[in-house]
C-alpha cells in the first residue's frame, strides 16, 4: 500500500531511514574491518550515537509520518453537497379532477464504515432517490463517496454520522472512502442499482 503522505513527508522519512540504515551497515561491516577492536574503548560513544539515531528515527516518523494539521483541518471543513433536487408539481385542472405528481420517498440505506471496510446490508438497491446513512464505527476519520457521481459526505469523525442524499439511475456504482490511502487499503464497495 503506498503511503498517503505528501511528497515532502515521504522524502523526509526516506532520508531519515537511509541515514539510520547506513549507520547500521557501517557499524556492522565497515568499522570492524578497519578497527578489529571496534568499538573497544569507544563502546559508550557507540551506544550514545546508536540511541541518538534510534530516537531521531522515532522523532522523524512522528514528524514526517503525521498528516499536517492544516491538511486535516481542510479535510474536516470540506463538505460537498449533492446537487439540489427540484420538486416539480404539475397540476392539470379539468371539470372532473385534479392530478399532481409527487416525488417518491428516498430509500434509506444504513452504511457502516471502519478500518478498512464499508458494510451495507444489501448491495442491490432500487433506482431513484437514496439516502446513505453513514456511521463511522472505526477509530479514525472516514467519509463516504460515490466514484461515478462525485458526491461525498463531510469527513466523519469516529462515532459520528453523516447523510449522503443522491438520486441514482440503474447501473453499477462504487462507494469508497476518499481519505488518502483508505480506498487503496480496501475501503470500497460496488453496488448495483436497478
Amino acid at each position: 500500500m503506498p503511503l498517503a503522505l505528501s511528497t515532502g513527508h515521504e522524502i523526509g522519512l526516506g532520508v531519515t531511514a537511509l541515514v539510520f540504515i547506513l549507520f547500521a551497515l557501517a557499524s556492522s561491516f565497515l568499522f570492524p574491518r578497519y578497527r578489529p577492536d571496534y568499538p573497544g574503548r569507544g563502546l559508550l560513544a557507540f551506544i550514545v550515537i546508536a540511541f541518538v539515531f534510534f530516537f531521531g528515527m522515532l522523532t522523524a516518523v512522528e514528524v514526517f509520518g503525521a498528516e499536517s494539521k492544516h491538511h486535516g483541518e481542510a479535510a474536516a471543513a470540506e463538505t460537498t453537497t449533492a446537487p439540489a433536487e427540484t420538486t416539480t408539481t404539475q397540476q392539470t385542472t379539468t371539470a372532473a379532477s385534479t392530478t399532481s405528481a409527487t416525488k417518491p420517498a428516498a430509500t434509506k440505506v444504513p452504511v457502516s464504515e471502519s478500518e478498512f471496510k464499508i458494510v451495507l446490508s444489501s448491495t442491490q438497491l432500487k433506482a431513484g432517490p437514496i439516502t446513505f446513512e453513514a456511521k463511522n464505527a472505526g477509530r479514525i476519520p472516514h467519509d463516504l463517496a460515490i466514484k461515478q457521481t462525485g458526491d461525498k459526505t463531510k469527513l466523519i469523525q469516529p462515532g459520528g454520522t453523516a447523510e449522503l442524499k443522491v438520486t441514482l439511475k440503474a447501473g453499477t456504482y462504487e462507494l469508497y472512502c476518499s481519505v488518502p490511502g483508505h480506498e487503496a487499503a480496501g475501503m470500497k464497495l460496488n453496488i448495483t442499482v436497478s
